[in-house]
């Protein structure tokens, strides 16, 4: 036979519509006489009168009960996730059984422990959906039948009563197999009770947004009352039997019982891939068998992967043992030093092009300052600072901190001084190093503690030392690997940033790997493009000094659009790491035909999207590299991609293990989102002094030798066909924004440092242009409402532009659930605003007449006035950086995106221009004492 089931009762398909709504059916005592042209109609109106006289109120509360907190579907392991406008259709099938005698095991242990066989199959699939979603609680549907025992003659009624219900479960992970099972069947025994309740009137029950449907996967249970024994007596026999049974839903498993249990899956083909199903199909099979093999067993005991599926994400796909031996940094471009002397190390700009640095010069510069900076109480285990831009004093200070044994802290000079005195007060670095224009703005350190770089005496001092590399007779103490080479801080969910230690220990092999994967050497030339503060400045470093090519450092300001691309030709720029939104800047037409020496793109610190990969990777290798600090800068990375599909994060790289696992620290099965777990010689120390933090994040390794960590991501990955990773989005709230990590908790706690406000709540929202946008919400304590620009002040005092939100909604009080709950999908969207009409005011001068159409341009409005703020406008620190670009091209001053942000209006953002401008011509005019362009 065939039959559809459908989002509510069927009957039959003549009475789909008289059942989407049970009030209709208790009101009109003619129906069977208007929808059933059959000749027992007394039945079916016995049936209607039945329906209208049950507790609709009581099943009402029942389900408000059994679904209260729900507010997401459980997730499929979707190879395309259907859209709410796209109808699913489970068209193909997959059919799979269970041996004769795991049937009858299976049979047996339902009746010995009182258990019906249909709610052993339900549990099986709620534990596999459990497995495959990450989720404790799931939820999918299964049919019912809608026959009431209790009324008279129904029987009588023609047609298929099925009612399709949601099966909640909730999975606790210590629980025993049989006790779970039994109260599963208790719940499903009890939800029957209200079975006459329909699918719709059943989703207003949950928490869902409305129109979403309750689930994806609904389970059929097949049982009809066939006595083979009895008909085979007879000389009856059933020779062939074919169902086509279609549901409108992504995901149908009709399961038979007989002497084979045979199990079909219906499915999507648009939604899921054939061999997910078949995964999917192996996996069900043996969750009903070690249910019953295993009645003793905790849920957490039952093992869904094969061994030959465990072992292959566990070790094949971990099989980067490398022998690199380890050494440290200083080491690696010591090397280098030696075998090329004479070749340039560092470019930097001087006019058009400035003499390059030699790798013999700048070992020599590094060995003269490390001797200065051990003589001032620099050594292993001790942290020097560097406020120091992209710079070639920044290069010469990281390697003579390197040789000196310490470990080197960057600063980003354009940091607050808030969280500058942070970071100087939870590192007590034993030296601060910076250059003289940046030192006065810098906060108060210990006295001897401050060494200007370009200070006449400090000069002076550095010339005095040895040019010998020094030695551990030199340094305070022996040097080990072991010892940390650089800290680097992260946003912190708490409220304060955190520092990450990483030690020498995985540098070489990191370096070998970057070398031969991004096919780099001598000849070459790498773009210092990173932040100092931010690690993918080691990779640069790495990438280039050991390898034997030339580090590329280009002028002071942001690095997008047309300017990247000018940098990158002018240069001759052959390798670079840069993150996706600065990527997406570069015009098309400079990307296809205007960079032909810039042969390999490294796209990372956020995600790549397949646009990106289709403009770029054409005609150079575009490899997707993927890290977090906590381990050294690189752990995974892709094969040099190329247009089609989401781009993937690749393998994991020499000396390096990746695990993606469950909440139970399981592996998971290939295509199943999972945390992913990082493991190898690259993992840091932890957090500088955070050793409860270190604690919970840096955790024992089960699969590893005894007393080896991996370090817990909070990353969401798959494994796809290959062996190789794809990024799926965070377990948290945590998000990237121009590739810098950042925690919505350090923002909000920020926020209610303001006095009026009493809750703060900060959330990324995805713009028109696929941006990531910050987005700030709070709630008053009192009676005032703080101005988003008080709050704006606040903020910059104390955060990096990149975390300041791009707008901020004062609300009166919270939007809640039905649960109370915070309702997020409640909170107000930004909007693109409009120029305001009757309060614009028209640009001036010329240089507001300039920076307005650049406003205009970056922003996509059609005029703004020079009062318009930049934030209302739709402005972020993404737009930021395009404003300051453009203003280098038009001005040729320096502006950094905090000046855009806190001047928030082209009249204040036009008075710094000008007095950037000025300040320039003084200079020139009467000159700064500093000749060498350095």
């Amino acid at each position: 036979f065939h039959h559809v089931l459908l989002d509510g009762w069927s009957v039959f398909q003549v009475l789909s519509d008289v059942f989407a709504c049970h009030a209709a059916l208790s009101r009109s005592d003619d129906i069977a006489d208007t929808y059933l042209g059959l000749p027992n109609r007394r039945p079916f109106r016995d049936y209607v009168q039945w329906l209208g006289e049950q507790d609709q109120a009581q099943a009402a509360e029942y389900w408000r009960r059994a679904l209260a907190s729900f507010e997401c579907r459980t997730p499929l392991p979707y190879e395309q996730v259907p859209t709410q406008a796209y109808s699913s259709s489970s068209s193909q099938s997959r059919s799979a059984e269970l041996t004769e005698e795991d049937s009858g095991r299976l049979a047996e242990f339902a009746k010995r422990h009182h258990l019906t066989l249909n709610a052993v199959v339900q549990g099986a699939w709620a534990l596999l959906l459990s497995r495959y979603s990450g989720q404790h609680n799931v939820c999918f549907g299964a049919t019912a039948s809608g026959r009431p025992a209790d009324l008279p003659a129904v029987d009588d009624i023609t047609g298929i009563f099925i009612n399709t219900l949601p099966v909640r479960v909730e999975m606790d992970s210590a629980a025993g197999v049989i006790g779970w099972l039994q109260e599963l069947q208790a719940a499903q025994a009890e939800s029957r009770r209200f079975g006459f309740v329909s699918l719709a009137q059943l989703q207003a029950c949950s928490e869902l947004p409305r129109g979403e449907q309750l689930f994806d996967s609904i389970v059929v249970f097949e049982n009809y009352p066939i006595n083979e024994e009895e008909a085979a007596a007879h000389g009856l026999a059933i020779r062939d039997l074919a169902a086509v049974e279609t549901t409108n839903y992504p995901l149908s498993v009709v399961v038979a019982p007989g002497r084979r249990l045979s199990v079909e899956f219906g499915y999507d083909p648009g939604a899921f891939d054939a061999a997910t199903i078949e995964a999917m199909a192996t996996h069900f099979l043996r969750v009903l068998t070690a249910l019953s093999n295993n009645p003793g067993a905790r849920l957490r005991d039952i093992d869904i992967l094969t061994e030959a599926q465990r072992s292959q994400v566990l070790v094949a796909w971990n099989d980067t043992d490398r022998d690199v031996p380890a050494v440290a940094l200083a080491e690696l471009v010591a090397a280098a030093v030696a075998r090329t002397p004479a070749a340039p190390a560092v470019i930097f700009e001087d006019g058009d092009e400035g003499q390059p640095v030699s790798f013999a010069e700048l070992e020599t510069r590094a060995n003269q300052l490390a001797r200065l900076l051990i003589a001032r109480g620099a050594g292993p285990e001790r942290i020097v600072a560097l406020a120091l831009p992209r710079s070639v004093e920044i290069v010469v200070a990281q390697l003579a901190v390197a040789k000196a044994g310490a470990a080197f802290l960057p600063i980003d000079p354009d940091y607050p001084a808030e969280r500058i005195a942070f970071m100087l007060a939870d590192a007590h670095p034993v030296l601060l190093l910076t250059l003289a224009e940046i030192a006065a703005e810098l906060p108060a350190v210990g006295e001897g503690s401050l060494l200007v770089l370009d200070d006449p005496g400090t000069v002076a001092a550095v010339a005095a030392m040895p040019d010998r590399a020094p030695t551990d007779a030199d340094r305070a103490s022996p040097l080990s690997v072991e010892h940390p080479a650089y800290v680097i801080y992260t946003s912190g969910s708490t409220g304060k940033p955190k520092g990450v230690v990483v030690s020498h220990a995985g540098l070489a092999s990191f370096a070998v790997a970057e070398a031969e994967h991004f096919r780099v050497g001598p000849g070459h030339r790498v773009l210092q493009f990173a932040s100092p503060s931010f690690d993918a400045s080691v990779l640069e470093l790495c990438m280039s000094l050991p390898a034997g090519a030339a580090l590329v450092v280009p002028p002071l300001g942001p690095l997008l659009g047309e300017q990247l691309a000018e940098v990158l030709q002018r240069h001759r720029v052959t390798h670079a790491l840069i993150p996706p939104a600065a990527l997406a800047t570069v015009p098309e037409e400079i990307v296809a035909t205007g960079l032909p020496e810039f042969t390999t793109v490294i796209v990372g610190g956020d995600a790549c999207s397949a646009e990106l990969v289709t403009r770029w990777a054409p005609g150079r290798r575009m490899i997707n590299a993927y890290g977090p600090t906590e381990s050294t800068v690189v752990t995974t990375w892709s094969q040099a991609l190329t247009p089609g599909g989401v781009p993937p994060i690749g393998r994991p790289i020499a000396n390096t293990r990746t695990y993606v696992l469950d909440v139970e620290l399981r592996p998971v099965p290939v295509g199943v989102p999972g945390e992913l777990y990082v493991a190898g010689a690259g993992l840091a120390r932890g957090y500088l002094n955070r050793a409860g933090l270190t604690a919970t994040r840096f955790v024992a390794n089960p699969f590893g030798p005894p007393g080896s960590r991996m370090y817990r991501t909070g990353d969401l990955v798959r494994w796809i066909a290959g062996g190789e990773l794809q990024f799926l989005g965070r377990s948290d709230a945590q998000v990237k924004i121009r590739g810098f990590r950042v925690e919505p908790g350090e923002i909000e706690a920020s926020l209610r440092r303001h006095p009026d406000v009493d809750e703060a709540v900060v959330i990324a929202r995805k713009d028109g242009s696929g941006s990531t946008r910050l987005v700030g919400y709070t709630v008053s304590a009192g009676g005032r409402v703080p101005e988003p620009g008080e709050l704006r002040a606040l903020l910059a005092d104390s955060l990096p532009d990149y975390m300041l939100p791009s707008a901020l909604f004062a609300l009166d009080e919270w939007p809640l659930t039905p649960n109370g709950k915070l309702d997020r999908h409640a909170l107000p969207m930004p909007t693109a605003a409009v120029p305001a009409g009757a309060d614009y005011t028209a640009p001036r001068t010329d240089t507001e007449r300039v920076l307005a159409q650049t406003w205009a341009d970056v922003l996509a409005v059609d005029k703004v006035g020079v009062d318009d703020n930049f934030f209302e406008l739709g402005g972020d620190s993404i737009r930021s950086l395009l404003i300051v670009t453009r203003i280098k091209a038009a001005f040729d001053v320096t502006l950094t995106p905090r000046d855009v942000l806190t001047a928030r209006s082209v009249s204040a953002l036009a008075e710094r221009v000008e007095d950037a401008v000025l300040c320039e011509l003084e200079r020139v005019a009467f000159g700064d004492g500093n000749d060498n362009g350095k």
